[in-house]
């Protein structure tokens, strides 16, 4: 997705820099699938040069998707195949997320994916031309937008700028696509808001929590901008015309919380990706990993993890919807050993 650049930077260029951003993401997925840390048989598709990333951004890649689908599945496994649940992806991209979870039959009501026109485009294209991907999508695809959007039973790519979320996407959601503010709903954001105006990504959650009978937010992105690491991993994005405009808003775990509890969400919780690594993943493969290739940069790694969290909220009107939200979260193994 793009979002609203100062105007000292040319508004355009930052928006490609950061639609770029997608195809480093989907690479590193394809490394890790192709090094053995996780199982994705689709990302292939959208990957033009296959590259081996190192260990440390294997790592990474294989935390981060662990630990996000760890939370996502159990909303969807929350009270049963028979409850009504829709998941909306912010800045999807490449994301392979639908397929997986169609070919292991996991439900929902509808799957929306967000995106810029250039991006949601490329996509189309690949899954016209992948007969796998068409198919489980089904056959009633219908492409619109200019061969921008696809409209389909349980699946929606939808084109549009997410500044514009209130303004122009929740009607073309609702209006054309069967968003329901009324049943739970899971918004999904991988480094995305973090690329927003503060001003911008918080309507979007303001308007969540106003609006949704029970929503919950998931969210990965960067923290900890003001330490030696931190200034690096700030300087390097720029070199490359990236600005992280949420980043000094929301630069810790705890502020990360606040952003929801100070607009009344119910509950909130932050971790940073050591903790994931550390505590919340089965101990069994956390060796299975450290297997596959030698991890000799621990101190970097460490580093790293540190300066990235996942974060998750809930809000709802309706008390019988809590036992849905309330299992959204980690199984701390460490805890189970004592």
């Amino acid at each position: 997705m793009s979002f609203r650049a100062p105007t000292t930077i040319n508004s355009s260029s930052q928006d490609n820099a950061i639609r770029g951003t997608n195809d480093d993401a989907v690479t590193s997925k394809l490394s890790a699938v192709n090094t053995g840390y996780i199982q994705d048989k689709y990302v292939k598709y959208f990957v033009r040069r296959p590259s081996k990333r190192p260990p440390i951004i294997n790592r990474g890649t294989y935390v981060r998707n662990t630990g996000l689908d760890t939370l996502i599945m159990k909303f969807l496994e929350g009270g049963g195949e028979n409850v009504k649940k829709q998941i909306v992806s912010f800045g999807a991209g490449s994301d392979t997320r639908y397929f997986n979870f169609k070919e292991t039959s996991r439900k929902f009501y509808k799957y929306f994916e967000i995106d810029y026109p250039e991006v949601t485009s490329k996509k189309i294209a690949v899954i016209q031309k992948h007969k796998d991907l068409s198919d489980l999508i089904g056959n009633e695809i219908q492409i619109g937008k200019g061969g921008t959007e696809i409209y389909a039973s349980d699946y929606c790519l939808i084109s549009g700028d997410l500044r514009e979320w209130e303004e122009n996407i929740v009607s073309h959601l609702e209006e054309h696509h069967g968003f329901d503010r009324s049943i739970p709903t899971l918004f999904l954001s991988e480094c995305v808001l973090i690329y927003m105006d503060p001003i911008d990504s918080n309507k979007i959650v303001q308007w969540v929590g106003e609006n949704m009978i029970a929503a919950i937010f998931i969210v990965y992105e960067q923290i900890l901008p003001n330490d030696a690491f931190g200034s690096v991993m700030l300087q390097n994005l720029r070199f490359r015309n990236i600005e992280l405009r949420g980043i000094h808003a929301y630069p810790d775990l705890q502020s990360q919380k606040d952003r929801y509890l100070s607009r009344g969400w119910t509950r909130a919780e932050a971790v940073d990706i050591n903790e994931v690594h550390d505590n919340y993943i089965d101990p069994g493969e956390i060796s299975r990993i450290s297997k596959l290739e030698f991890l000799d940069e621990l101190e970097e790694w460490r580093l790293l993890a540190s300066h990235y969290c996942i974060a998750w909220a809930y809000i709802i009107k309706d008390i019988t919807t809590k036992s849905l939200f309330d299992h959204v979260e980690f199984d701390n193994y460490n805890r189970k050993k004592n």
